[in-house]
């Protein structure tokens, strides 16, 4: 396996979107989202105005991060790719040259609060989401000098 990770192009969205919207298929408790021609012109104003790493594998994206300033806003990886690294790998490129990071997560994802927690991350705050009544819960890296 070689696994690459580089800067996320306008040519990835869709691979991108097929990844999150994998995730939200394979998640119950997940909210419906949108086409994916919305989903498509949503993430393609992200990769324009956000940071974002696309980690493939022999050639083929297997998972994405996307980070607007301190926040990731996604961090997917494909099914089939989990449980490899490449999510810590996605995420330790998130921190690179940054003295604190925040991600959300829902607290029924409970994979990936058990990821953040493992990764340095702690929570600081929780919240309903407004329209799901799903609780998110926000968790915070800092660097350590």
């Amino acid at each position: 396996m070689t696994l690459n990770l580089r800067m996320g192009l306008a040519s990835d969205v869709d691979t991108c979107v097929r990844i999150l919207t994998a995730w939200v298929d394979e998640t119950p408790w997940a909210f419906e989202s949108d086409t994916h021609q919305q989903l498509v012109a949503l993430w393609s104003d992200y990769f324009q105005t956000f940071s974002v790493w696309v980690a493939e594998v022999d050639g083929a994206i297997v998972g994405f991060c996307t980070r607007n300033d301190d926040n990731i806003s996604a961090l997917y990886v494909r099914a089939d790719w989990r449980n490899k690294g490449i999510g810590k790998r996605l995420l330790d490129r998130a921190k690179a040259n940054r003295d604190g990071i925040t991600v959300w997560a829902y607290g029924l994802n409970e994979k990936a609060l058990k990821f953040y927690t493992r990764e340095g991350l702690v929570e600081v705050s929780r919240e309903i989401e407004d329209g799901s009544d799903l609780v998110n819960i926000e968790h915070r890296w800092t660097r350590q000098v």
